[in-house]
């Protein structure tokens, strides 16, 4: 790869101040060492123990992105589950099933999420409050499940008693109300809360909002700017050179069925935090494993995000079948993993691929995402890297695999990314290539 632009050379200095080590390999752009899918040593939150508190129905987005981007910014994301809360006809009843995000994500722990970032679930019970520097509660509908509970209640009176930073989205602020500490307060939420911080603090309607060392975000599609200001108040310093750094990019996500959640969302979070356009071109797929769903223009993933996104404004990015797509609506396409990449190889996708790459696209792919690029022809004489699936798709069509060793790599225009704990690295790869 020839970094050809200021840009694409800062960016990979940018990328390298978490600590993670960024080398060349012959041509090869690679993210190597230790820290590759870990939490890293450098960064505003370096250190720093956040508590994102979480009942059954908490939102599966919000939950996704923080476990990926607090330690990628130095802390360690710690679940605190409340997970004693029992209703009639909700998930919370069924025994043993612990707790569920809104489209059943389960937390303890997250599923296909390694490394040292998802490590840490404990009951709220069971810690105390002045243990943590940071709490964050997440929207969705558990912020209504656990508002109820005097624990919750006091443990964010003693965090804030502590001096812990205190943060929440959406309708996460409800147990803040409950607890008094947004009487008075500069705050923001969604239509579920925004009537009472009306009455109670200084309510306005933007993206997020910072009292001191209170942070509060409107809604899910805010998670990206709400984390890098809980950064700020660590370090006031701290500047984010990422946010718009793709403005005028178009990204394009290629979508059958079955992909991995985690792998879709957050990219799509991220990449529009980053300024880039984003653009789902869907292809129907061998099968569906939801047959409920035959004949509907629902594309679901693993785990139970669908497209149309459940969380996202649908006027935050674009939704085209595969076929009504030009090569001029996009820079650079994804291809996330899970068993999307089987039905691009099933469903003979692999053929627009060969002629994205024709058309000087780049193509970039995570976990199983190495497979297709594989059937397309793409890999032969390239280093890549993904789960360990691919390694004999790979192989065999004359690439080398890096498994074991990168996190991440760009090779002239094919970018890969190892599994969902490297999504970040994934993301700054595709970034620098983008602007390469």
């Amino acid at each position: 790869m020839n970094l050809k632009s200021d840009k694409a050379t800062e960016a990979v200095k940018r990328a390298g101040r978490t600590g993670i080590e960024i080398a060349f390999d012959g041509e090869v752009l690679a993210w190597q060492g230790k820290y590759g899918g870990n939490n890293k040593p450098n960064g505003p939150l370096a250190g720093k123990r956040v508590a994102v508190i979480a009942a059954s129905e908490f939102s599966d987005f919000q939950a996704y992105y923080l476990v990926s981007y607090i330690g990628e910014y130095g802390g360690i994301c710690e679940f605190l589950l409340v997970d004693w809360v029992t209703y009639k006809a909700v998930r919370p009843n069924i025994a043993g099933k612990g707790v569920r995000g809104m489209w059943d994500l389960s937390l303890d722990p997250i599923p296909v999420m390694g490394g040292d970032k998802a490590s840490f679930y404990k009951n709220l019970k069971d810690v105390d409050s002045a243990d943590y520097d940071a709490v964050i509660i997440m929207g969705g509908h558990s912020a209504d499940v656990m508002v109820t509970e005097k624990s919750v209640e006091e443990f964010l009176k003693g965090a804030s008693r502590n001096g812990a930073v205190l943060g929440s989205i959406g309708a996460g602020s409800m147990p803040l109300i409950r607890a008094g500490l947004l009487h008075g307060k500069n705050c923001t939420g969604d239509r579920t809360v925004s009537y009472m911080l009306k009455k109670i603090g200084n309510f306005s309607a933007e993206a997020v909002v910072r009292d001191g060392k209170i942070v509060t975000a409107r809604s899910t599609a805010d998670t990206p700017l709400f984390l890098r200001e809980i950064c700020r108040v660590f370090d006031p310093s701290f500047d984010d050179p990422w946010e718009n750094t793709l403005k005028g990019k178009k990204v394009m996500m290629l979508v059958g069925e079955d992909f991995e959640d985690i792998e879709l969302i957050v990219p799509t979070m991220e990449l529009m935090y980053r300024g880039a356009d984003i653009l789902i071109g869907l292809f129907e797929p061998e099968m569906k494993s939801r047959p409920g769903l035959l004949g509907l223009k629902v594309a679901t993933g693993n785990f139970g995000i669908t497209i149309p996104f459940q969380e996202i404004p649908e006027n935050r990015y674009m939704i085209k079948d595969l076929k009504e797509i030009k090569m001029s609506d996009f820079d650079l396409v994804v291809i996330t993993g899970a068993f999307n990449p089987w039905n691009i190889v099933a469903t003979g996708t692999t053929d627009w691929l060969i002629d994205a790459w024709c058309a000087d696209k780049i193509v970039a792919a995570i976990c199983h995402g190495a497979i297709p690029m594989a059937a397309a022809d793409l890999v032969h004489g390239k280093k890549v890297t993904g789960w360990a699936a691919a390694k004999d798709s790979v192989e065999i069509m004359g690439g080398k695999f890096y498994s074991d060793d990168w996190a991440a790599a760009i090779d002239g225009r094919l970018v890969t990314g190892r599994t969902p704990p490297e999504i970040p690295e994934f993301l700054d790869a595709i970034s620098i290539a983008l602007l390469a």
